[in-house]
């Protein structure tokens, strides 16, 4: 063997290793401090919003979507696509798909706040949250990321490209609505936040 060929083998050797650090160890961290400092911005947005008096900070919605975010903070690490077909896969066995307590509070709690404005507000914040969790679970499997592709294709020819911000949230939440109703992922993050 050559020394050009050992120095050719040495460099692809280093080569592998970085990309097998920055792979499994960097890209990971990076997707988890990505997701939590989004979810705090739009924690801190809300918190603003309730600081401007347009919402009380008692007010059962304001707590519900702060509960929400706050459990997707605190279990962020745990949101991946492996462990939604994990706990999906231990629904179906043991029939024991949480009920959407917090989805049906969510409705009742929006409900009661008669500004429309506040309520469109909370929407937004809500729906803010949601896109990251959903883009969180995407960006970490491949077999999501696959499916986002399908479904941007399928959303671009159904409905056509208006604003690419919107389509990609849109393809996103048809992509993880297909595995598990988002619902449920609230649902747990309340849970964990309690």
């Amino acid at each position: 063997m050559s020394i050009a060929e050992v120095v050719t083998v040495l460099q692809s050797a280093i080569f592998l290793a970085v990309l097998f650090v920055l792979t499994l160890k960097l890209w990971p961290s990076l997707r988890l401090d990505t997701f939590r400092q989004g979810m705090f911005m739009v924690r801190d947005e809300l918190f603003d919003y309730a600081a401007a008096g347009k919402i009380s900070f008692n007010d059962p919605a304001y707590r519900l979507l702060r509960q929400s975010m706050n459990g997707f903070i605190r279990y962020a690490h745990q949101l991946t696509f492996f462990r939604l077909c994990l706990t999906i896969t231990r629904w179906r066995i043991f029939s024991d798909k949480p009920e959407l307590s917090w989805a049906l509070r969510w409705d009742r709690a929006l409900g009661h706040i008669e500004n429309e404005s506040v309520r469109t507000d909370l929407r937004d914040f809500h729906t803010r949250a949601l896109g990251l969790v959903m883009a969180r679970l995407v960006s970490g499997s491949p077999v999501l990321v696959l499916l986002l592709l399908t479904a941007i294709v399928t959303v671009l020819l159904s409905k056509g490209w208006h604003n690419l911000k919107q389509l990609l949230h849109e393809a996103s939440a048809e992509t993880v609505s297909r595995i598990v109703d988002p619902r449920l992922l609230e649902e747990e993050a309340a849970r964990s936040a309690a």
